[in-house]
Parts: C-alpha cells; sequence; structure tokens
C-alpha cells in the first residue's frame, strides 16, 4: 500500500525506518483505508498498515494481522484506526498498541504488546477505554454509542468517565451511551460475526464470498453446469510437521519460522505442500482419514494416493501421511510456565500397516525464560498390539524444538523415538508435534497442543 506523505516526512524527521505496524490477510468487498493524510482509498489483502491508518469496512470485512502477532478482524460497517503502535520485536517497555473502534464490532486476539505491560494495549470507543489483559475478545459499538465487551481469557477492564470495572473471561460488560453512568456486567453479549482465522486457511484470494464471510460459488445457469468451488490460494509462511514410511520410516520436517507453503481445499484440509521445492501432494482418489483443526494449527492423515519428493506412494487404511501446521510464534515469550494439552492428533499407524491405527495422548510443560524456553512433554502412542510411553525434554530460543527421550515403556528393546515440533500462534498458543518410534516395528504421527 502507498506509504502517505505526512508519514514519510515525519519518518524522515526522525530519522528512521518505521517497519509496518500490520497488513490486511483477508479483505472482502468494500473496504477503505485512510492515511494521515485523510486520503481515502481501497484496501486491499496484502497491503502494509502504519500508525494514523483508519480502516472503514462498510459492507465488507478485513482482518488484520500486526508485527506482534496479534490478529484484528472487522465485522461490516466497522471503523478502526490504528492511533500509536509501536513493537520492534521485543518487550522492553517501549512497545504499545493503542487502538481505535469508532463504530461496528471487531474481534481480536492480541500480541506480544501489553503482555508485560498491561496499560501499553488499549482499545478507545466514543464511550469507553478497553484494556486487554487475556488472550482476546469481542468489542462493540452499538449504534446508541454504547460499548459492549466479552474477553474469552484473562480479565478485562472497560472504563469510562464514570467509574472502571473488571470484567473476567466470558463475562459481557457495558458502557452505557450516557456517559454519567458507570460500566456495569450484562446478559447481553456483542454481535461481531466470524471469530478470525489464525491459521488464515478459510479466507483464502479468488474464493467468492458472501457479506457473512461464508463460501459462495460461480454457477453458470444459461448450460445448467454445476456450481464451481474456486480453488483457495496457497498459503506461505507456514511451519510444518511431516511424518510417513512404507518399507522404512521417512520424516521430513519443516519447523523454522516459516519457510512452508500449504495448499488448503474449501473445508480447511491440507492437499498440498512446499517445502525448500520439495513438493508433497495429496493425489486424486487420495483422502484424509484424519482431519482437525482448532484454529491455530491443523492435522491430519492422508491415505491412498500420495505424491512425494521420493516418488508417489499409496497407502493403506492402516498406513498415512502424517501433518501437522500452522504459523509460527514470531517472538516466544520470555517468562512464565504454560501446560499444553492434546488439542487432537493423527492415529499412529504401524509402517508396515499390520494393525488398525492406534490412539495417542499427551502433554507438554514448557517454562519460559528471557533466554530460551525448556519443554517436557510426556506422550504415549497406543496400538492395538502394544503400548509406547515415552517423556522427552528440549530447549529452544525460536518457534521450533526438538526433543530428547529421557524414559520410554513398551520398547522389545533399545528403540529409537524422534520427537520434533514447532511453536504457533500468538504468545506461542499451540504446538505441533510429530514422533516416530522405531522398534521391532515402526510408529508415526503428528499431534497438536494448545495452551490451557
Amino acid at each position: 500500500m502507498q506509504k502517505y506523505a505526512v508519514a514519510m516526512l515525519l519518518v524522515m524527521a526522525a530519522g528512521d525506518v518505521v517497519a509496518a505496524a500490520a497488513r490486511a490477510d483477508f479483505v472482502y468487498g468494500n473496504v477503505t483505508v485512510a492515511g494521515l493524510d485523510g486520503r481515502e482509498q481501497p484496501l486491499v489483502r496484502g497491503a502494509e498498515l502504519d500508525n494514523g491508518d483508519t480502516i472503514r469496512t462498510w459492507e465488507g470485512r478485513a482482518q488484520l494481522r500486526f508485527s506482534d502477532g496479534a490478529y484484528v478482524s472487522l465485522q461490516p460497517q466497522s471503523e478502526f484506526a490504528i492511533r500509536d503502535y509501536r513493537f520492534d520485536g521485543k518487550t522492553d517497555g517501549t512497545e504499545r498498541g493503542f487502538f481505535g473502534l469508532l463504530k461496528g464490532a471487531m474481534r481480536t486476539v492480541s500480541g506480544l504488546v501489553g503482555r508485560v505491560n498491561h496499560d501499553q494495549y488499549q482499545v478507545t470507543t466514543p464511550t469507553a477505554t478497553i484494556g486487554i489483559r487475556g488472550t482476546g475478545g469481542v468489542i462493540q459499538v452499538r449504534d446508541d454509542g454504547s460499548t459492549l465487551i466479552v474477553g474469552t481469557s484473562g480479565i478485562w477492564s472497560l472504563t469510562n468517565p464514570a467509574g472502571s470495572i473488571d470484567v473476567p473471561a466470558g463475562v459481557s460488560a457495558l458502557a452505557p451511551s450516557n456517559s454519567d453512568a458507570p460500566p456495569q456486567r450484562t446478559s447481553q453479549a456483542p454481535q461481531a460475526g466470524p471469530a478470525p482465522l489464525i491459521l488464515a486457511v478459510a479466507y483464502m484470494e479468488g474464493e467468492q464470498r458472501d457479506a457473512s464471510g461464508n463460501l459462495t460459488t460461480i454457477t453458470k445457469a444459461t448450460t445448467g453446469t454445476p456450481p464451481v468451488t474456486p480453488a483457495p490460494a496457497p498459503v506461505s509462511g507456514l511451519a510444518a510437521a511431516f511424518v510417513w514410511g512404507i518399507a522404512s520410516s521417512t520424516f521430513q520436517f519443516d519447523t523454522n519460522t516459516g519457510g512452508a507453503t500449504g495448499s488448503f481445499n474449501a473445508s480447511g484440509q491440507l492437499v498440498g505442500a512446499d517445502i525448500g521445492g520439495l513438493t508433497y501432494t495429496l493425489k486424486p482418489g487420495g483422502t484424509h482419514a484424519d482431519f482437525g483443526s482448532d484454529g491455530i494449527l491443523t492435522w491430519g492423515r492422508w491415505i491412498g494416493p500420495v505424491a512425494l519428493p521420493s516418488g508417489d506412494e499409496t497407502f493403506s487404511a492402516n498406513q498415512g501421511f502424517h501433518y501437522v501446521v500452522g504459523l509460527p510464534t514470531p517472538v516466544l515469550p520470555t517468562s512464565g510456565v504454560a501446560t499444553y494439552a492434546l488439542a487432537g492428533a493423527s492415529r499412529p499407524t504401524y509402517v508396515d500397516g499390520s494393525t488398525a491405527p492406534g490412539t495417542f495422548s499427551g502433554s507438554l510443560s514448557v517454562t519460559f525464560g528471557a533466554a530460551q524456553a525448556n519443554i517436557n512433554g510426556q506422550f504415549q502412542a497406543a496400538m492395538p498390539d502394544n503400548t509406547f510411553a515415552w517423556t522427552a525434554a528440549g530447549t529452544t530460543s525460536a518457534s521450533n524444538f526438538s526433543l530428547n527421550t529421557q524414559t520410554s515403556t513398551g520398547c522389545a528393546g533399545a528403540c529409537t523415538i524422534t520427537t520434533r515440533g514447532f511453536f504457533a500462534g500468538v504468545n506461542a498458543q499451540g504446538a505441533g508435534v510429530g514422533y516416530t518410534i522405531e522398534d521391532t516395528k515402526i510408529v508415526t504421527g503428528a499431534a497438536a497442543f494448545r495452551k490451557q
């Protein structure tokens, strides 16, 4: 997007190059942006946004991703302003995120800004100031000017000239249009439409969608041709763990800061990937035996014909190509202890397909520090003829990690267990893990974990 003249003058006066505050990850319909010079122009997907920009959705929708990992999803007839946003990759007290919602509604998922100093993240409306001390939630400015909020975690604050209240997760609160009346809790819930898509796989360039964000189709009415759903555009910048095997275990990971490009179908299932020129494709006739997504991570297991870098393979129902993908965490938290529960997993399979798939369970415990994160995991793959259990530990200063096996049970001898993964989402909300167990037979699988 064009940088505005006033903004450029401010930058040159300061002598610094200021990185973009955010970018538009998804735009539907009539959405515009106006800079400091007041000129309004259409907002397009991929456009960069700066301090002073005001986004108006009119009859459209937009989803914005900020450089600290935060997301804002704007609903129709909304007006949102980036008033003062600063983030240079670390939480040292200089970061801040001050925004304005003049009308309409927004869903938000907070990032690193405000994590250390809660006063550094605020959203102001015509009738209130909202402080966000949790993962995110919904803010709505109603037609009468009142402000209605609900949070999804932590405690929010709602303040107007008459007073201030703390609002726990799952509780709604209202700042009345009359500024002489203090904020109060309410049974009313904000109306803000679909939640923001952290993985950014459901809204793709080239799709046809209605004003609610639902998929539509292109129909050739004159010929009676069946409706055609456009193929979603690939999603780049993904971290991924791929695990599979036929005659022997083959392990493929991309757990860096986002070097994978994934292709998804209209249901959000991964159907292809490219990692540094190595391609993986679910071919015609192939299908998902397992699939799940929690909005942070997507996981599954392909069976049937699959194209791999080493050549084409056909997996039986008792085998599979296991995967877990997500947007990597840009900057890990620098303090705190977190427990991750299992969000979902592909069913573990033997490489030789000798028995039916098993079940997986596990958890992670992570201690975040200024220099690194210490990770401990407990895992179990229960196959029909045997149960493998192991603990593993490791450290990382980036989004990816590799865990060393500490203890194991269920192995016939000294088996080799490999466990690797990555953190995903803002503030490391999720973790994807792939694993292989090399015993008398080889087990493969992938799993997703969610921070509690």
